[in-house]
């Protein structure tokens, strides 16, 4: 049982430092939230002929102008993902939505979506990531 509760308690230690060094920006990077009381999301869904369709949208609890865009990334294994396209909306508005659209001369590739706020671009939201033969 000892043995389990030091275990326990590394684990817990451990959470506890990555919390630190996300705090500090040590290493990892720090989360930063989208504007206050909104909410983000993002999907990407694939038509019968190939076209990668992106949509990113958000509800926010007061009106005020701010700028939501939608992306299509390639998922490369390395960083940063190439931009496939992009799109955003500008409103001063309660609810967004935004769409980007993209055939990528039919490459095979994994792809996601990814929607934010320009004002807060480091809260970016990512959908599931899929791999596609793209149209033409």
């Amino acid at each position: 049982m000892k043995r389990t509760s030091t275990k326990r308690g590394r684990i817990i230690a451990s959470i506890g430092a990555a919390s630190v060094l996300a705090v500090g920006g040590l290493g990892v990077a720090a989360a930063h939230a989208d504007p206050s009381g909104c909410s983000a999301a993002s999907t990407l869904k694939v038509s019968a002929i190939g076209k990668l369709k992106a949509k990113a949208t958000a509800t926010c609890s007061g009106s005020a102008t701010r700028t939501l865009v939608a992306e299509i990334k390639w998922d490369k294994n390395i960083l940063p993902d190439p931009l496939v396209a992009k799109d955003s909306t500008t409103a001063s508005a309660t609810t967004y939505k935004v769409k980007a659209k993209s055939c990528d001369h039919g490459a095979t590739r994994s792809y996601y979506s990814r929607g934010y706020f320009t004002s807060t671009s480091s809260d970016q939201h990512d959908s599931s990531h899929i791999h596609v033969t793209t149209c033409s």
